[in-house]
């Protein structure tokens, strides 16, 4: 069966969740209310030109998209400081901005080790060496929309994505690349 996205529209894939007060989610969100986890991930089938939709491993209709549709109000920008010493771990930080479940850094940046490096942020190969301070850089992992309105990196702090020790490692590691 050959779905389009006109077609998940159509055939009622995409709904409002009761959650989201008297805003919709935006009709070219991949959503299935039919499904545990709700959002749905398109997979070519080989050869074939045809879509297979896949349950997403966790509900993303909660977060915000890029749609010109989503009218829904998000949390504004949130200016944090970093309280104490960094405290950070790199090991464990290196393993959050790997991990796709997690920070997903490399999804858009390049980091050391990444075969297929992300190209939507700049490289963070030797960020270690450009100067930042462990406040500033905690301070753009907790929410890039403080200094750039127009960004697209997530606000992981202030979406509770990441925790505070969870960016303090993120921080550390990103620091260690020299």
């Amino acid at each position: 069966m050959k779905i389009t996205l006109l077609a998940l529209a159509i055939g009622g894939l995409t709904a409002a969740m009761p959650a989201v007060a008297d805003e919709a989610l935006p009709s070219n969100l991949l959503y299935d209310a039919g499904k545990e986890k709700k959002t749905v991930w398109p997979l070519p089938v080989k050869n074939s030109g045809e879509l297979k939709y896949n349950e997403h491993r966790q509900d993303l209709s909660k977060w915000p998209t890029l749609s010109y549709e989503d009218k829904r109000p998000t949390k504004k920008a949130e200016k944090v400081e970093l309280q104490g010493p960094l405290n950070g771990n790199a090991e464990n930080g290196k393993k959050l901005a790997m991990n796709t479940q997690r920070g997903n850094c490399w999804a858009c940046h390049a980091l050391p080790g990444d075969v297929q490096p992300g190209s939507g942020g700049p490289p963070l190969l030797n960020v270690g060496t450009w100067g930042y301070s462990d406040a500033h850089m905690y301070q753009q992992i907790w929410d890039r929309r403080v200094a750039n309105p127009g960004t697209e990196m997530p606000p992981f702090g202030t979406n509770g994505v990441l925790s505070d020790q969870d960016i303090r490692d993120i921080v550390a590691f990103l620091q260690s690349l020299n």
